[in-house]
């Protein structure tokens, strides 16, 4: 399911996370590591992005940044988006959604707010 977001408030969610995981598309097997993103202008801006994004997100440019929460039991921020390669080796994510994921089991709760079986948030 679709959960409308509003990427305006973007800047906001990436500052209540510590912690980031660039997700890229390599051959076999997909690429995850350590990152420290930047909001500029409304593009998420990993000004060291690592060797395989740079090598990679020429053919696959659709990336994920996903941010664990702080605490145990709190909200993953997930950024899908499209990354190219600035003349410095930054890596400019354009987001294209962005959500507040809570596996169900954390929430304390049966009940959810939306129909994707966990506890998710849209940001804003």
């Amino acid at each position: 399911m679709s959960i409308p977001v509003d990427l305006a408030a973007l800047g906001e969610a990436l500052g209540r996370h510590d912690t980031a995981y660039l997700l890229t598309a390599d051959d076999p097997r997909p690429h995850v590591a350590e990152v420290f993103p930047e909001l500029s202008d409304g593009v998420v801006v990993l000004a060291e992005p690592g060797r395989t994004a740079r090598r990679t997100v020429g053919e696959r440019p659709a990336v994920t940044v996903l941010m664990p929460p702080r605490e145990r039991g709190g909200y993953t921020l997930i950024v899908d988006g499209d990354a190219v390669l600035d003349g410095d080796g930054a890596l400019r994510i354009t987001p294209t959604t962005a959500v507040l994921h809570r596996a169900s089991s954390w929430s304390g709760h049966a009940e959810h707010d939306s129909d994707c079986g966990n506890d998710c948030r849209p940001i804003g």
